[in-house]
């Protein structure tokens, strides 16, 4: 699923590691200098980013934003910064602390999808995909620069938060799972529902598809913008019409705030193909 997302000019401050239960509470965040047109994002606070310009956004770019949930990452630095030094973990701890720390610092989509790849086999959750603490309430932290989402939004200069509700356990009905963009505070929310079903055929793996819903809210009132109700719709739709497979690459279970989800999309909708997301309990 994609969001709406945008950012405004200001200093940032970044989720570490030591910032998302369960860590430490005595930790802090620190502040760090973000990198031109580089999102940072907190689990507590809206993202932002420097040198932001408006554009104009596609139809497809704009029903791209709708189908996964918000990008945190912009475009490559504007001005040199050091790479990363990221080591191969020895233990779920460490390699956890790396993705997040990679993430709180800036780090480009090489170092974030490598830190990704040291962290995947560690995986507490068989069959993360069946686990009932998939479902609740979980913000985004990063995504990939493959998602078409991050391409369409890196220069809308509106801030934003963007919230993913996942079954029973967020609210949703058994089945569905919807994505709420709150844009200026929440004054604007997009939200944008669908199916989200175990694969029959992948117990990792949960299929996003139609029935989509698109609605706006707007103090308390709901306005239907567009629905999509089967795949054999009209391939042109601002929604687009096909399903898509997200792989559960990890996800902890323990259903306390600060559980960390990893999610990439490896079947479906060419729009969000090979998209890579991560995702904090709230």
């Amino acid at each position: 699923m994609q969001a709406l997302v945008g950012a405004v000019p200001a200093s940032a401050r970044c989720l570490s590691s030591r910032s998302v239960a369960p860590i430490s509470r005595n930790s802090t965040l620190t502040p760090i200098r973000p990198r031109k047109n580089r999102r940072v994002y907190s689990a507590t606070s809206e993202p932002q980013y420097e040198g932001a310009s408006t554009r104009l956004v596609s139809r497809r770019e704009l029903g791209s934003m709708a189908l996964v949930g918000g990008a945190l990452s912009g475009a490559g630095p504007a001005w040199s910064q050091p790479k990363l030094t990221l080591t191969e973990p020895q233990t779920l701890a460490e390699a956890r602390s790396q993705l997040l720390d990679t993430i709180s610092a800036g780090g480009d989509y090489s170092e974030v999808e490598r830190a990704i790849e040291y962290l995947a086999p560690f995986n507490p959750t068989p069959n993360p995909a069946q686990s009932p603490q998939l479902q609740g309430e979980w913000r985004l932290l990063w995504s990939s620069q493959s998602a078409e989402v991050t391409k369409a939004t890196k220069n809308l200069p509106l801030p934003f938060e963007s919230v993913q509700l996942v079954g029973p356990g967020g609210g949703m009905e058994a089945g569905r799972a919807a994505n709420l963009v709150k844009v200026l505070g929440g004054a604007l929310t997009l939200k944008l529902s669908s199916s989200a079903v175990e694969d029959p055929f992948n117990a990792a793996a949960v299929t996003i598809g139609p029935p989509f819903r698109l609605e706006l809210l707007v103090g308390g009132r709901s306005i239907p913008l567009q629905s999509v109700e089967s795949n054999d719709a009209d391939p042109t739709a601002l929604l687009g019409t096909q399903s898509s497979e997200f792989s559960q690459l990890y996800l902890e279970a323990t259903g306390a705030t600060g559980d960390v989800r990893v999610s990439k999309v490896t079947a479906g909708d060419d729009v969000v193909l090979n998209s890579t997301f991560v995702h904090v309990r709230i």
